[in-house]
């Protein structure tokens, strides 16, 4: 059955621990349903989304996708230069996250990084979809990203509100596949699917994709703990017990 709108995430075994951290800051403005999309969990953490909402395995489309081992060495050499090496290990779920978004069983959804911190209703971005746009995006902090066409504009995707019959979700994944030994990862994907086909598109005010080291907003919908040092910051403010990241424990009500 379908549901006219929901929210979709998606962990792996590597960011798993984040589950019971989002999901305190969610489940305490919002009840819409939570598809979990399963990137490679453990047992215990796929037991935890089960309790939660629907959790569903990755798209079977997505292990056709070229990974560290078969990307040339000079490429994959001045993307450590860039990231750093840690970059293989996220970007096989990078590269998942467009098909995550295939058949979801919402007409309209939010996707949601694991590292945003939902501070409020979800309700205005929904609204974002009413009138036919596609997707509703945030511009990234950085635009002065060397792989941007002229005109192209980079686009954060850890904060995505979009139609599940947009043809904009098909055309990430086409994308994906196509540019996958030249671009990175999910937002530079996302990034170049937006300027090759223009989709009917919102461009999101910054409290909806507030980066952490931006400091306090009143008006801040979804925080967002993006990159390494994000995560450090989320733990640090993280002041309740240990127990409650433990997947194992229930949340607080």
């Amino acid at each position: 059955m379908q549901n006219h709108r929901g929210v979709v995430v998606a962990a792996d075994c590597n960011q798993e621990w984040l589950l019971a951290w989002w999901w305190k800051h969610y489940s305490s403005h919002n009840n819409d349903p939570v598809l979990f999309i399963d990137f490679g969990m453990s047992k215990e953490g796929r037991a935890w989304c089960e309790r939660r909402g629907t959790c569903r395995p990755s798209s079977s489309l997505a292990p056709a996708l070229q990974l560290q081992s078969n990307l040339p060495q000079e490429r994959k050499e001045a993307w450590e230069r860039r990231y750093g090496k840690g970059i293989w290990n996220v970007r096989d779920a990078w590269l998942k996250k467009p098909f995550a978004l295939l058949g979801v069983p919402f007409d309209q959804a939010i996707w949601l990084d694991l590292d945003c911190q939902v501070c409020g209703i979800l309700e205005p971005l929904f609204k974002m979809l009413e009138n036919g746009a596609d997707l509703a995006v945030a511009k990234d902090r950085k635009q002065d990203v060397e792989f941007l066409f002229p005109g192209e504009v980079y686009y954060n995707s850890g904060v995505i509100a979009f139609r599940r019959d947009a043809p904009i979700v098909k055309q990430w994944v086409e994308t994906t596949i196509a540019w996958q030994d030249r671009l990175p990862g999910d937002q530079e994907f996302l990034t170049r699917a937006i300027f090759l086909h223009k989709p009917n598109l919102i461009e999101l005010p910054r409290h909806y994709n507030w980066y952490w080291v931006w400091g306090p907003n009143e008006m801040t919908l979804i925080r967002h703990f993006c990159g390494g040092p994000g995560k450090i910051e989320l733990l640090r403010s993280w002041h309740n017990s240990p127990w409650e990241l433990n997947l194992e424990s229930e949340p607080l009500q």
